[in-house]
């Protein structure tokens, strides 16, 4: 741990455009931003007002401008994409739903049906966006779906993770495998990281793996290369990390697990693979608190994991999205219901350069989701 650390309020200097606090939207943006991109922020309203999925739109530079929201049910987390961006789903934790949307030209989101599944925390897609995979919080069970070509979800039935309370889950970019990580915060006892391979159909097939990792896991990552996973533990506060082997299998990277900060949930990898960034919500316990912070570590050729990066603190950072071409991230946080734009240096480190209000209440986790840009949507 390189323990440098730093509040993000400082880490901006003096007030600038770039950093002032924008309170209501501008319409009509999105399409005449020259080589931008849509940030999408769901805010899940867990703690009292209404969910929402507000949309940003960014400039070459990066800054966001709130251009609008669309309703979402309560416990809005993580959303996924299909390779196409013709169509986004989202995950309501408190509503048992997965919400569909259509997604327009300029990245406005319409609702267009949702189907049913129990507690739905983490989302993802497979790479060729034909089937959606849902951790289902609180059980051992992945909900399947069948993604058809109008966008609407076909039920496919559920999977058992292997372990207890499933939570996170990535899919390795070839679309071969599947990782589930697993726990509670009210645990005491490590919990597992399984792994299974995924059929031509999109169902699971059999289990390759199962590692210990820490005490309740929580967002679970994957390198752009497939090599390597990672995952952020919300009691044991560390992160554990694994090479992936030919056959899906999983063996511990040297230096595993490392420091997360207190609280470690939410955790992204920039797009060139070369270093991993956590959440750490922080915690409180009675009168004494710990703020939250982001950590971010360069990841070795052998998946080792560097603390390289000063650590930035917030009230309760949560979500993380990158800029396809890496050179910015976007935080929010639960607490005060912001989301922050940093630049990333070339060493990684972070600057402060705007704070926005998140156009909801309580963002939470997977709550930053970043559209790339129209020249890099594929065909389905």
């Amino acid at each position: 741990m390189n323990g440098r650390r730093r509040a993000a309020a400082g880490a901006a200097g003096l007030a600038t455009i770039a950093a002032l606090v924008l309170t209501g939207p501008a319409h009509g943006l999105a399409d005449g931003l020259a080589g931008g991109h849509t940030v999408y922020v769901t805010n899940s309203a867990r703690e009292g007002g209404d969910a929402n999925v507000a949309r940003f739109a960014s400039n070459a530079g990066g800054p966001l401008t709130l251009v609008d929201t669309t309703e979402a049910g309560r416990g809005a987390r993580g959303m996924a994409f299909t390779p196409d961006l013709r169509f986004a789903y989202l995950a309501a934790s408190d509503i048992d739903q997965v919400q569909m949307f259509r997604i327009g030209p300029d990245g406005a989101l319409t609702p267009f049906g949702a189907v049913e599944t129990p507690s739905p925390f983490m989302i993802a897609i497979a790479p060729n966006g034909r089937t959606i995979y849902v951790g289902n919080a609180g059980l051992r069970t992945i909900s399947v779906f069948t993604v058809r070509s109008d966008g609407t979800l076909t039920p496919r039935g559920t999977a058992d993770t292997g372990a207890e309370a499933t939570k996170g889950i990535a899919v390795t970019p070839d679309g071969r495998f599947l990782y589930v990580s697993h726990g509670l915060p009210t645990d005491a006892e490590p919990s597992a990281l399984t792994g299974f391979t995924l059929r031509a159909d999109g169902l699971l097939g059999r289990q390759v793996a199962k590692a210990k990792i820490g005490i309740s896991g929580a967002e679970t990552v994957i390198t752009p290369d497939g090599r390597f996973v990672y995952v952020a533990h919300q009691v044991s506060n560390d992160v554990h990390g694994f090479r992936i082997g030919r056959d899906g299998d999983l063996t511990p990277v040297p230096g595993s697990p490392v420091d997360g900060g207190d609280a470690a949930e939410g955790a992204a990898i920039s797009p060139d693979g070369r270093r991993l960034y956590v959440t750490a919500v922080g915690v409180e316990d009675g009168d004494v608190g710990f703020p939250g912070q982001v950590l971010g570590f360069t990841i070795g050729d052998d998946g080792r994991l560097t603390e390289t990066v000063d650590r930035v603190d917030m009230a309760s950072p949560i979500g993380i999205g990158f800029t396809p071409d890496g050179r910015r991230m976007y935080v929010s946080d639960f607490s005060d219901s912001i989301v922050n734009t940093f630049a990333v240096a070339p060493d990684g480190n972070l600057r402060l350069i705007q704070t926005l209000k998140s156009g909801g209440p309580q963002p939470g986790f997977q709550s930053v989701n970043v559209l790339p840009t129209r020249s890099e949507r594929t065909p389905r």
